[in-house]
């Protein structure tokens, strides 16, 4: 890697392609401005914040 190529600028593009009740899945890809150098799938989940922090607090007391 030259010292050019620490700097090039990446685009990410990702759509939402699927909810299924509270998991969301994407695809994303990542271009340098030459060429396409990532494509993949990302799934996330939502989740009640509140419900979260207090399990995770009785977690941590434990």
């Amino acid at each position: 890697m030259n010292k050019c190529d620490r700097f090039a600028e990446v685009t990410a593009t990702v759509e939402l392609i699927a909810v299924e009740g509270r998991k969301l899945t994407f695809t994303v890809e990542a271009h340098d401005g030459v060429d396409l150098i990532s494509r993949g799938r990302h799934e996330r989940h939502v989740i009640n914040r509140d419900k979260f922090v207090a399990k995770v607090g009785a977690k941590a007391a434990r």
